[in-house]
Formats: C-alpha cells, sequence, structure tokens
C-alpha cells in the first residue's frame, strides 16, 4: 500500500476512451461462441439442458396469450360447457407442467454451472503460475488478473451469468418470432413502431457500456486496494506489524477513501442510468399507448371481435417485453462482452520464453559457464537502468558472491541469471547459448534458489523440501537436507516429525518458524532439488550469528559439485566464494577474491571497513566492561 493514503484515492477520469486492459476486442458473438465452444468441451449436457429450458419458457407465454382468447370465443359464441372445460384444463394443465418445469431447470442449471466456474477458474490459476515471470511484474498483467478471477468466481459473475442471459436472449427472439406472426396479420405498422421505439431505448443504454468502459480502470484500481487490505486484514505475517505499529487506523482511513472513491464511481453510474430509465420510461408509455389506441379503433369500427382484442392486446403487450428483453439482454452482453474480453485478454497476454520444442540443457550433465555479454536491464515504466552493461563469466563449479547496497541490483542479476527475465539489451549465455533459445520450463531445473520473497505451501514439512506429494518423497534425502540445513534438531522435537503440518493458514495445529528457521527450510529445499546451480539470495540475514557460522562451515558440503551464486550486502559472509563481484549503481565495481579486494583497498574496501567497524567499536566495548 502507498505511504500516501491520498494517492489511493483515484482522481475521476473521463478523458481516457480507450481501456488500456480490453486487448482482445472480440465482439460480443465471438464471445458468445467461445462460451459455447468451452461448455461443449467441459460439460455438453448443460447446453442441452439450456436449450430444453429455452422451449418450456418460450411455451409458457404463448399459452398464456392464447388461452383468455380461447375462453371467450367459446362463451361469446354458445358452445357448451364441457368445451370450455377441457379447453382450459387443456391449457391451464399444460402451462402448469411447463411451469414446474421451468422452475426445475432454472434451480438444476444454476447448480450445473459450478462445474463451468471450476473450468475457468482453473485456467485463470493456470495462467497466472504459468506466465512469464516477467508478466506477474506488469501493472495491467495483474490488473487483468484480479478482473478474470471475477468475471468467473461464483454463480453471478459474468461468466456464469451468459448461460442465463443467452436463454432469455433465444427465449425472447422465439417469443417475438411467435407474436410477430400474430401482428404481421393485423398491421405491420404496428411491428415497425414497436421496433423502432425499442432501438432508441437500445443506443440510449449504449452510452451506459461506452461510460463503463472508458471509466472501468478507475474502478479496478479502488477494488484492487480495497482486497489487498481485506487480504492483509486476514493475514497473520502482517498481524504483528498492524498491531506494534497502529496500522490498522491508518488502514481504515485508506479503505474509507478507497470505499468513498467507488462509491463515487457507482454513483455516476446510477446518474446515468437513472437519466437512461426516465428516457426509457417514456418510452415505453408512448409504445404500449399507441398501440392499446390503434387496437381500440379497431374494436370500435367492429374490424375486430372482442376475443381478438384480448389476442392482441395481450400480443402487443408480449411482444414488447420479448423486443425489449431482446434489447436489454443485448446491452447485458456488451457490457459481460467487456468483462469476458478481460478474461480473453489476460488468458491470451503473450508469452516470450520458449517452452515447446526448443533447446534443453540435461540437468545430469552438470553446470556449465554461464556468460553475461554487455547485459543491461530496465524494468518497465522505469526511466533508469537497474543494470547496465554487465559482463561477466561463470565457470562450471565456481563458487561465486555478488555483494552491494541494497538497490544496487544484485537481485536483478540473479534474475537473468536464472532465466526468470530476459536482458533489456545484450545477452545471457548458458553453454556458449541464448538462454532466449532453451526450453525454459527445462532451463530453470537447471537452477535451485532461495530467494528474499519466498512461497511456502501450508503442507507437512517433508513436502515442503521435496516440493512433491507423499509418495514420490525420498525420506532420508529430506532428513539429510534437513541435517545440513541445520533444521533437523527443531524436527525431531516436533510431535509428528517431518510429516508436522506447517502454518495455521489452514491447520489449528500447524507450526510456525522463526524468520531463521524458515531460511533454513529453504535452504533444505534447495538442497533437496539438488541442481547443478544454486542461488542464494540473502540466504544468511535472518540467521543468527551460530546458525550463520555454521552454515559457512558447511557450504562445501551445500555446493559440492555445483556452480553456486551467494547474493549479499554483508561483505564478511562471503570471504569463502571464490571470487566476489560488487555491484554498484548497477555496474560491476570491483571483481576478486576477498584477500585480492582488501588489498586494492577500494570500494570494496571502503564498504568492507564501514561495516567492520561496529563489530569492533562494540568488541572494545564489551572488554571495556569486562
Amino acid at each position: 500500500v502507498c505511504a500516501n493514503g491520498g494517492m489511493l484515492y483515484m482522481k475521476r477520469s473521463n478523458k481516457v476512451l480507450n481501456d488500456e486492459l480490453n486487448r482482445t476486442r472480440y465482439s460480443f458473438i465471438r464471445n458468445i461462441m467461445y462460451c459455447i465452444s468451452n461448455t461443449a468441451k467441459c460439460h455438453f449436457p448443460l447446453l442441452c439442458w439450456c436449450v430444453l429450458k429455452i422451449l418450456v419458457s418460450t411455451l409458457i407465454p404463448i399459452l398464456t396469450t392464447i388461452l383468455p382468447k380461447v375462453v371467450i370465443e367459446i362463451v361469446t359464441t354458445g358452445q357448451s360447457i364441457y368445451k370450455l372445460g377441457i379447453a382450459i384444463l387443456t391449457f391451464m394443465g399444460s402451462i402448469a407442467i411447463l411451469s414446474g418445469a421451468d422452475i426445475f431447470l432454472t434451480k438444476f442449471i444454476y447448480h450445473q454451472k459450478f462445474r463451468m466456474n471450476t473450468f475457468y477458474l482453473k485456467r485463470v490459476a493456470l495462467k497466472g503460475l504459468t506466465t512469464d515471470y516477467i508478466n506477474q511484474e506488469n501493472g495491467i498483467f495483474r490488473k487483468l488478473q484480479t478482473e478474470s478471477f471475477m468475471c468467473c468466481n461464483g454463480h453471478y459473475s459474468p461468466l456464469s451469468n451468459i448461460y442465463e442471459i443467452l436463454v432469455t436472449l433465444l427465449t425472447s427472439l422465439f417469443g417475438l418470432t411467435v407474436f410477430g406472426v400474430m401482428l404481421a396479420g393485423l398491421n405491420w405498422g404496428i411491428i415497425v413502431f414497436l421496433i423502432i421505439t425499442t432501438v432508441i431505448s437500445y443506443l440510449l443504454n449504449q452510452r451506459i457500456i461506452a461510460w463503463t468502459a472508458a471509466n472501468n480502470k478507475e474502478r479496478i484500481s479502488y477494488q484492487q486496494r480495497i482486497n489487498y487490505i481485506n487480504s492483509i486484514s486476514g493475514d497473520i505475517r502482517s498481524a504483528k506489524d498492524v498491531r506494534l505499529y497502529k496500522m490498522a487506523v491508518w488502514f481504515s482511513d485508506i479503505y474509507n477513501s478507497n470505499m468513498k472513491g467507488i462509491a463515487g464511481w457507482y454513483k455516476r453510474l446510477t446518474g446515468k442510468l437513472f437519466g437512461v430509465a426516465v428516457y426509457d420510461s417514456g418510452l415505453a408509455l408512448l409504445r404500449e399507448s399507441a398501440a392499446y389506441l390503434y387496437l381500440l379503433y379497431l374494436i370500435w369500427n367492429e374490424q375486430i371481435s372482442v376475443a381478438e382484442f384480448i389476442l392482441y392486446f395481450n400480443v402487443v403487450t408480449g411482444f414488447s417485453a420479448w423486443l425489449s428483453n431482446i434489447f436489454s439482454q443485448i446491452t447485458t452482453l456488451n457490457q459481460i462482452n467487456l468483462k469476458i474480453n478481460y478474461f480473453r485478454s489476460y488468458l491470451e497476454y503473450p508469452e516470450t520464453f520458449n517452452r515447446n520444442g526448443s533447446l534443453i540443457s540435461p540437468v545430469d550433465d552438470g553446470p556449465k559457464v554461464i556468460e553475461l555479454k554487455n547485459v543491461s536491464y530496465k524494468y518497465e515504466g522505469a526511466e533508469q537502468y537497474t543494470l547496465q552493461n554487465i559482463n561477466l563469466t561463470i565457470i562450471p563449479g565456481e563458487h561465486i558472491a555478488i555483494v552491494g547496497l541494497n538497490g544496487a541490483g544484485k537481485t536483478t542479476l540473479v534474475k537473468l541469471l536464472c532465466g526468470l527475465i530476459d536482458p533489456t539489451e545484450g545477452q545471457v549465455l548458458y553453454n556458449g547459448i541464448d538462454v532466449r533459445e532453451y526450453n525454459r520450463i527445462a532451463f530453470y531445473k537447471l537452477f535451485s534458489a532461495v530467494f528474499q520473497q519466498f512461497s511456502i505451501m501450508p503442507v507437512t514439512i517433508e513436502e515442503i523440501v521435496a516440493e512433491a506429494p507423499q509418495e514420490r518423497i525420498d525420506h532420508d534425502r529430506v532428513r539429510n537436507c534437513l541435517i545440513t540445513a541445520g533444521l533437523w534438531s527443531k524436527i525431531e522435537r516436533l510431535a509428528n516429525g517431518v510429516k508436522s503440518q506447517f502454518g495455521k493458514a489452514i491447520y489449528d495445529d500447524g507450526i510456525e518458524f522463526s524468520g531463521g528457521e524458515i531460511q533454513k527450510l529453504l535452504l533444505a529445499r534447495a538442497m533437496y532439488k539438488s541442481a547443478p546451480i544454486m542461488l542464494l539470495d540473502e540466504p544468511t540475514a535472518a540467521l543468527d550469528p551460530i546458525a550463520e557460522s555454521a552454515l559457512y562451515k558447511n557450504y562445501n558440503k551445500i555446493s559440492a559439485g555445483r556452480t553456486t551464486v551467494f547474493v549479499s550486502h554483508r561483505l564478511a559472509s562471503t570471504s569463502f566464494c571464490n571470487r566476489i563481484i560488487l555491484i554498484e549503481n548497477g555496474a560491476v565495481c570491483e571483481e576478486g577474491t576477498h584477500n585480492d579486494l582488501l588489498k586494492l583497498r577500494g570500494r570494496y574496501y571502503t564498504l568492507f571497513e564501514m561495516q567492520a567497524k561496529y563489530y569492533r567499536e562494540n568488541n572494545n566495548k564489551t572488554e571495556v566492561s569486562e
């Protein structure tokens, strides 16, 4: 959350007519076909139930419209009570059966849609899990991700509502056709008049859709911030900071400002909807009044019978309702179309990494040479390069350290090395081949890593280390990795050992680890993977001095047979590495062994002395006090 709460209260903007999130711009017809195609593949019976619902929903109002005419004709022509009773029972019985079927189908389809919700949600989740890492750092992609989850999450989400909308639309089309044929025998002018007035209403509603599309980014921005604060309120990792720093009031103010923002957005939308509704109601009154006056004129001049008047009266009402329904559903489809375009924009968001049929480097062959040639990198939207003109060669089995102050670009360099991002300029080569030519999924198998920002699933300890389900775990290997990482003594004391559940997000009896213990767990996970290249990004930041010293002693065992890249801002922690690379202002400042760089008395020496000075002063104070 931005430190300035006011920045979270977005300004109104009506200038942007081109919705940058809407990257695909499919028509609603193409999106309807997209939904039908997916339904046919995933759950074809749902389409069959929808077709049956259309037929039933069309027949009910047709029978209801014809029934009064039949009854009046039988009565006015003096036919028998028996015939009247048969007619009423036939029509009412049919209507009752069809109404019962309609209610059943409505509820049944409602529950059947759950399968499609799951289908779409799985696709959204899979895209997020497998997309190029650089996409996850892109603001537009993350907004599309938020919109995509909302588009298919729940029975009333756009991709779920599409079935009800299509059923209503097709029912209205069939009903309109039947009633249109009836009215055509009376006067084509009525049909033309009803259509013209309804089209005007439709065009008025189109203004709402255009306004929503132009201003949707503002609403999404408010919603993202509200969702973030909602998630923070239940996040146990944030609970301590929220309480100790009295962040609850601050978050509450930010939440309220964004609620006011989104309320203001909906207030503007409501104002526009009200204006359209007023015009729409006036047109409806004009439409109905003109049609009824014409029917009264016909019956006054004895051009139609009473029974026909009742019939046409109901037909005009039904025709207007069907027509209004059609345009209403088309308007709704246009609104939903924007959401479905977001959904498809997200799923079709471009992937640049090679994934299929590309070059693969076998993991079992051991590490190869990694080379960076004139590599520069600039994050999207940034004015300055994070890294500039980096030239670096890492030989197989070398233990290299990348050091520098916070923000120097060390983590960015690590992401470039393992192929999470590609350089803006220059090349990253593995075994003499540009990383872009490798199958990126297979390329990731070459690396195990401990990152500053990590992810741990709420599963058992051994599943975390092995990153695999129980049946595929090498239990001895898990134990050895935990021993080497220095966490085994803690695990042994747990009631369920390595089968203990981690975290309280799901399990009430889940185990919580300290920051240092989590780093040991992550190190054990990295060792279990046994990849030829190991990347350790600040792996000792949360360790106490004893645990840190133990890690250094075991480093040769941890890194045996591997190329290792050790990232740290603490210069003393990297003295055991073969070579140290000092990064400053996005460039390689100095390079060499620890002793060589100290002898050079350059920037590394200055930084080392600044850090060492603190420990020396503390040590002297301790000696004096003794």
